[in-house]
């Protein structure tokens, strides 16, 4: 669904578009930014665009282009919508590689979980590989705790994941 711009210290996240779309299948696709993505690869950018086609309708899901502010280049994508038990919403983000370590995934999920509250969401669900360390930090920098422990698998690589599913409960 489209929406307002979101602005953070360091980015500009605009709704996605599909004219976004080769930069995000690009993303999606690396081996090492994809790795503990749950969704398919996308081979390109058209065969992306032909899934999303209707993205300017989508309720309840809110997928976003991270642009740097100063540069005005795509540095990663994320998105919040619906997910597990109703009433609960997850967020999910990816962050181009060169710039991974530097805080970007924590700024877009605290956007993600600001703009959530903003639309009346107190719930959110998050499910993360154990072996991705640096989202684990960020569910825990953001305020959600571990809580469950379950398991997904990647449709890239067939690769199965033991993950954590986080939780956060506002007021």
């Amino acid at each position: 669904m489209k929406t307002k711009d979101i602005v953070t210290e360091r980015m500009i996240l605009k709704s996605m578009t599909l004219d976004d779309c080769d930069f995000a299948a690009k993303l999606w696709g690396d081996p090492e930014t994809g790795k503990y993505l749950n969704n398919p690869p996308y081979k390109n950018g058209d065969e992306l665009r032909e899934i999303i086609y209707d993205i300017d309708d989508w309720q309840d899901e809110y997928p976003f282009i991270a642009y740097d502010k100063v540069t005005n280049k795509p540095i990663g994508t994320c998105c919040i919508g619906t997910e597990g038990p109703e009433g609960e919403w997850g967020f999910g983000y990816d962050v181009v590689k060169e710039l991974w370590g530097n805080g970007y995934a924590t700024e877009m999920a605290k956007a993600m979980i600001k703009f959530a509250y903003s639309l009346g969401v107190r719930d959110f669900y998050c499910t993360v590989a154990t072996d991705n360390i640096a989202s684990c930090r960020v569910m825990e920098k953001c305020g959600l705790k571990a809580d469950i422990a379950s398991s997904f698998k990647n449709h890239n690589t067939g690769v199965e994941h033991e993950s954590t599913i986080y939780k956060m409960k506002l007021k």
